[in-house]
């Protein structure tokens, strides 16, 4: 643990804005199978208040919130001499109160299904330790001998995103205007004492999702401090020799997984720390993280064979959650993505002897690609069985390795054809979108925003997920999509695109 980082991480600890809210409604769930995940959300016209052994209710707040969950309990009958044992489920869409939890079938730990038990001693206001992420509430009296009143249901939701002084911007398109909403919520509930990958599961900052987040940021609350905390706990965080963790826990202390983590996330944490820059012009920091970078670009270049990045037996790249996706050929564009970036960091920090081996380094590895992975319609790996992917040709646009015209054919090809793997996650999304802006296709771009992300807002989300496959809800990287989660970090960038780019 480089402890320097460490504390000037821990120097910048972020305000929590608070907002009270109260549940809006009460509501039940029909099973219908034209409805999005087949379930039907129907209004119920009181919200129930008093209670016997076996009642339950669910409550609407009528927003996606991450925070503690308050109510009132009273005595109806007189004396309350016993505890009353209550059941709280908690769910961001309403699928996951329809499913009893303990039929989930995935392989990540089903604790981070929300639920809990409470006994409540004596009539008072009840506070719930723990912080929960929802819109759902579903709440059953498992033991009483009485009735009992509950009522006052509410949420303190929390987030360190300044959303009184967000950057506030006119869209004319109204259907990219509820986008850019949905996003920027997203990205706000997201935002804690990090950025957090997901406020329901998993909590932890990871740079993939992190990069993404902070080009959201820049456009929206513009909390740079945040940014540059999360940049000082990776530099922590680095084992000399090795790639950055891909994650990184921070409470209620600081602790990741030594060794290598995705190669691809410790490139675009590189490119993070040059986007700071650009941002922030906060030069006295990115002088102090430059030797990260530095490393980063170091490690890949000594172990390229042929101009072509290896990949250690310690670490791989993520890409996406796409079954079966072979990793060496879209590593190696983010590789190259990555160092064409730097270059132009080093050049602004005046490291020009630097800047200059990674330029005659960048030449020659986008030659090698191009020689070797080309077979003049797409780009694929010979070492890879051919795999014919989106994301392939995504990555070498990305990374400079084709001009606008050849990676506009390739690109289309790839969509269209029924034996490229596309992409599943909104991660890989964002990266087909920054692909089509660097050739130019702004027109495209907005429709693929209004058919993928719009996609979700049509099916209810208030705040876009962590995996969307259209047509099939069902898609799961854990086996089952109980455990999915319904707001996720790195979904947040149709903002960004949004507000740079296609706000014309």
């Amino acid at each position: 643990m480089n402890e320097i980082y460490k504390t000037k991480a821990e120097e910048i600890v972020p305000k929590l804005f608070e907002r009270k809210v109260d549940a809006k409604r009460c509501v039940y769930f029909e099973k219908d199978e034209k409805a999005p995940f087949s379930t039907k959300v129907v209004d119920v016209p009181e919200i129930k208040e008093v209670f016997q052994k076996g009642d339950s209710i669910t409550l609407d707040f009528g927003e996606h919130l991450v925070g503690k969950l308050s109510f009132k309990m009273e005595s109806v009958q007189g004396h309350i001499g016993e505890p009353i044992r209550l059941k709280f489920r908690f769910g961001e869409i309403p699928m996951e109160l329809t499913r009893d939890f303990s039929t989930y079938d995935g392989w990540i730990s089903g604790s981070w299904l929300q639920e809990e038990i409470v006994n409540v001693d004596f009539p008072e206001t009840v506070t719930l330790p723990r912080r929960y992420c929802f819109r759902f509430m579903e709440v059953t009296v498992l033991e009483t001998v009485q009735k009992v009143k509950l009522s006052d249901f509410s949420v303190m939701h929390i987030t360190s995103a300044d959303t009184e002084n967000a950057e506030k911007v006119t869209i004319i398109d109204e259907e990219l205007a509820e986008i850019d909403r949905v996003s920027a919520k997203t990205l706000e509930d997201c935002m804690q004492s990090v950025y957090e990958d997901g406020p329901k599961r998993d909590r932890r900052l990871w740079s993939g999702d992190f990069r993404l987040q902070a080009l959201s940021d820049y456009y929206l609350f513009k909390n740079y401090d945040l940014v540059k905390r999360c940049l000082y706990l990776f530099a922590a965080c680095l084992t000399d020799g090795k790639y950055l963790p891909s994650c990184l826990y921070y409470y209620p202390e600081l602790w990741s997984k030594k060794g290598s983590g995705f190669m691809d996330y410790a490139f675009l944490y590189t490119v993070a720390v040059g986007e700071y820059f650009e941002h922030s012009k906060d030069v006295n920091t990115v002088r102090e993280l430059f030797p990260i970078v530095k490393s980063q670009m170091d490690i890949a270049i000594d172990n390229l064979s042929d101009g072509i990045l290896t990949i250690p037996e310690d670490s791989n790249g993520f890409i996406d959650w796409a079954d079966d996706l072979k990793k060496i050929l879209p590593t190696h564009g983010v590789f190259l993505y990555a160092l064409e970036k730097n270059i132009e960091l080093a050049k602004s920090l005046g490291e020009t002897d630097v800047a200059d081996k990674w330029e005659e380094t960048l030449t020659k590895s986008r030659k090698a690609a191009y020689e070797l992975f080309f077979d003049g319609e797409k780009f694929v790996n010979p070492k890879e069985d051919n795999q014919y992917a989106v994301h392939n040709q995504v990555w070498m646009i990305l990374g400079g390795v084709t001009g606008e015209d050849e990676g506009r054919m390739v690109l289309g090809k790839a969509f269209l054809s029924k034996d490229s793997i596309k992409p599943v996650s909104p991660y890989m999304h964002h990266y087909v979108l920054e692909a089509m802006i660097k050739l130019n296709m702004f027109d495209e771009a907005k429709a693929y925003i209004k058919d993928y992300w719009g996609g979700m807002i049509k099916l209810g989300a208030d705040t876009f997920w962590e995996v969307y496959v259209p047509g099939d809800l069902a898609v799961s990287p854990y086996r089952d999509a109980l455990i999915n989660s319904f707001c996720h970090a790195w979904s947040c960038t149709p903002s960004y695109f949004i507000r740079k780019y296609l706000n014309k």
